[in-house]
């Protein structure tokens, strides 16, 4: 079934294209380090439009903890439209865009806005070498073998999320997270044949046509991206929030038909005790990543998929993302719909 539609096809092979982002980075590793080394960076900031959005959302939060350094996520429209309350004329900035294409036109007119308006350096990533913010860029993350036919992004997403977690890994000199992240295409491997079959029973015995995505700190950018994948090909409502957030008020509107995914930390603590108790109460379904099943995940209402990575949340977040694009085909696949051809929806964004 998964291997009749290009977006199916390229969900299942993001193994064999991670084990090829460290391979990518490596060629560029010394500009990245006289990158960051040269300048004195008031700020770094993310950016990127849609998933590559939530993408920097998640890159952003796992360069600030390796590096120890003060980043920021953005919109890149945020960046054409209101600059002055994030830029000033006399900072330093290192601004890293992220788009597939490399096209996306509220990228590409950030970067350019932002380069000839403040004092910025610019780290691109993308999939295309010959793209327009790699060509503007001061250096440039390339992935020519994350490139997908399908026009929602899933391997792209992943791997260059990949790849910016191998940089922040090297820009912090912090070899027990790189390795981490080496660690990944194995793991992923073990994820898909564990838990494919896992993803599409959840969904064909599943009467809900309401969906929640709750993550905090690391994990928030993977569920929003979760949460964008559902919207994308099932053409279905979906809601996002930090996880503790979802009890003030959004759970007004929690039944029987609402699925909640939650996307666990490794740090348990009693507030993350409480709300599972308490939404477990809710008559939801609930479908939980975790690192490793404990007694407090066991119910007739859960759904609980446990990677038991070894991995830190910083890295085990691209573990999650695999089940939460897998959750969302077969939801497309269940609704009659064509996961290539989602609705109102093209490859690249210009205007």
């Amino acid at each position: 079934m998964e291997n009749e539609y290009f977006t199916g096809k390229e969900i299942l092979s993001q193994p064999e294209v991670w084990a090829e982002v460290e391979k990518e980075v490596d060629k560029v590793k010394k500009n990245l380090k006289h990158l960051f080394s040269s300048g004195d960076y008031n700020k770094v900031i993310f950016t990127g439009c849609g998933s590559s959005y939530y993408l920097a959302i998640a890159a952003g939060r796992i360069f600030s903890h390796l590096t120890e350094k003060n980043s920021l996520a953005l919109p890149a429209s945020e960046l054409l439209l209101y600059p002055e309350i994030y830029l000033q004329k006399d900072k330093n900035y290192l601004l890293v865009p992220i788009s597939r294409s490399g096209e996306s036109t509220e990228t590409v007119d950030a970067l350019r806005k932002v380069k000839e308006n403040y004092r910025a350096k610019i780290l691109g990533v993308s999939c295309y070498g010959e793209s327009t913010l790699v060509k503007n860029s001061d250096v440039a993350i390339v992935l020519p073998g994350a490139k997908e036919k399908s026009v929602v992004m899933t391997r792209s997403f992943t791997s260059m999320l990949m790849s910016l977690g191998f940089t922040s890994s090297i820009l912090a000199d912090k070899i027990k997270f790189y390795q981490e992240f080496q660690k990944l295409p194995d793991l992923a491997r073990e994820v898909i044949d564990r838990y494919k079959k896992f993803c599409e029973e959840a969904i064909q015995t599943s009467r809900c046509d309401k969906f929640v995505y709750l993550g905090s700190g690391p994990l928030y950018g993977i569920a929003c991206e979760g949460s964008l994948k559902m919207k994308e090909m099932a053409n279905l409502s979906c809601e996002v929030y930090h996880i503790l957030e979802y009890i003030h008020g959004p759970k007004s509107n929690a039944d029987e038909k609402t699925m909640i995914f939650l996307l666990l930390p490794e740090r348990k603590n009693e507030y993350l005790i409480k709300f599972l108790k308490e939404i477990s109460s809710l008559g939801v379904q609930i479908f939980i990543e975790c690192e490793r099943i404990t007694l407090d995940l066991k119910n007739g209402e859960k759904y609980t998929l446990e990677v038991n990575s070894g991995l830190s949340d910083y890295a085990r977040g691209l573990l999650y993302m695999i089940p939460l694009q897998l959750v969302a085909f077969y939801n497309t696949l269940k609704r009659d719909l064509n996961p290539d051809k989602p609705r109102n929806l093209t490859q690249v964004v210009r205007y």
